[in-house]
């Protein structure tokens, strides 16, 4: 406990001391995190049952004694006899398995709940590091929403200012600054509603991490889209069903039916136990008053199943629909995980080329609204409201490309963690991308 408590007071000061990043929070999740240590409790809970399985194959020892106080009489001959006298004893047994179908199966079962607890926890992993990325990445693209909105509303304002110089010089409408305004009304209340948003997305990364960053580091201005390895869908897919802990999951309750089967089955064979056992007491009954016995006893015990009244059958016809059930839930798991890989791969795919569409329209209308600007204050060749529709358009597309960003991001851990292979190494590849000190706050 004191190693992981250091390195946890050492990872506090390292964040307080600068901006905290996604491999930060990811560490500070694992630490601290509610919902991770919960399912790390769950996995050290699940593999308790490899040695729960294994018990039920070794020897069983108890014991047992015990002390009683005789008061009575007896009448013998016609004579009547006080009895007053202290039993008293104790005996040691042992039972060991020899052949025991069931028991076999219950062992078994003990190694498949192991595995599965330990396929579950993987999933349960890999799955909060996603949640925590799309957490991580909601507070940065709700900052960044508000960045935008401000640049938004001063831009409506400066135009708003504009249309009504033009409209005392004689050249503007009333028009014209009526539809300024309202454009500036709207902004002010789109950077209403992303201060609201920013507040619930800062809450939420704290539901994972247990604390409120002040400040994150966001997006570097470079951004590449490195091709994927290995580069073609079917690869993917085969490592998928290979290797994704859902499948394992899956596999091992499948798995463990199967032994639900056999175990149930077992019902109508015969058990062998080997049997030993040693008693010593006193005064055991009236013919023993004022004895003392010793003795042991070692033998074989064959126990034959005759009739249960039709029980041991059921079980075994239940626990078989059971194990459909399971192997029909392993096809269903193996098809949302070929999904799930697809879907994603997909969105790596056209996510680096959206990215590269939405740069490219951002340029673009960075040039339309310096051309509409200059037309308006010129010649007249653009009206007010191309103006504010271009001024619209800049920073919805600027919103839109660092959303792009990403959701190109998110897809990359989504598509390791479909494949079962999210770890780590895969967070600091995506942390690579992130750089400037972003503040934080309400």
């Amino acid at each position: 406990m004191k190693r992981p408590c250091l390195m946890l007071c050492l990872l506090g000061v390292a964040v307080q001391a600068s901006a905290m990043d996604l491999k930060q929070a990811w560490d500070l999740l694992q630490y601290q995190g509610p919902i991770y240590q919960a399912a790390v409790h769950e996995k050290q809970a699940g593999s308790e049952n490899r040695a729960i399985g294994e018990a039920g194959l070794l020897p069983q020892i108890n014991a047992s004694a015990y002390f009683n106080r005789v008061n009575g009489s007896q009448r013998q001959n016609g004579q009547d006899n006080d009895l007053d006298y202290d039993s008293k004893g104790a005996n040691v047994r042992l039972r060991q398995p020899l052949f025991n179908k069931q028991k076999m199966a219950e062992y078994r079962q003990g190694q498949q709940r192991a595995d599965y607890s330990v396929a579950v926890f993987d999933a349960k992993s890999q799955d909060a590091a996603v949640r925590l990325a799309d957490a991580y990445f909601d507070v940065l693209l709700a900052s960044e929403t508000i960045t935008l909105a401000k640049a938004k509303l001063n831009a409506f304002e400066e135009q708003l200012a504009s249309a009504k110089r033009r409209k005392e010089l004689g050249a503007g409408t009333i028009t014209d600054v009526d539809e300024s305004v309202a454009r500036r009304d709207l902004a002010e209340a789109d950077l209403i509603d992303a201060q609201d948003n920013l507040v619930n997305t800062r809450r939420k990364l704290e539901e994972y991490i247990g604390e409120t960053p002040q400040s994150l580091t966001t997006l570097q201005p470079g951004f590449s889209t490195p091709p994927l390895m290995p580069g073609n869908l079917q690869d993917w897919l085969v490592k998928a069903q290979a290797d994704s802990p859902l499948i394992h999951a899956r596999r091992h309750s499948y798995e463990l039916a199967e032994e639900e089967v056999k175990r149930a089955r077992a019902g109508h064979w015969p058990t062998l136990d080997f049997v030993a056992g040693y008693t010593a007491g006193s005064s055991q009954s009236i013919s023993e008053i004022n004895q003392r016995n010793h003795y042991s006893s070692i033998g074989l015990e064959l126990n034959i199943p005759l009739y249960s009244g039709g029980s041991t059958s059921a079980l075994t016809r239940q626990a078989s629909a059971n194990s459909s059930k399971a192997l029909d839930e392993l096809d269903a798991t193996r098809q949302e995980v070929i999904s799930d890989t697809t879907r994603e791969y997909r969105g790596v795919q056209s996510g680096a080329l959206r990215i590269q569409a939405l740069e490219k329209a951002v340029a673009s209308n960075e040039r339309s609204l310096s051309s509409t600007r200059k037309g308006f204050k010129e010649g007249g060749t653009s009206t007010n409201s191309d103006v504010l529709n271009a001024e619209e358009l800049l920073y919805d597309a600027r919103h839109d490309l660092f959303e792009a960003k990403l959701n190109y991001l998110m897809s990359r851990l989504r598509l390791a963690s479909s494949v079962g292979s999210l770890g780590d190494d895969d967070i600091e590849q995506i942390n690579n991308y992130l750089g400037p000190e972003l503040m934080v706050s309400n």
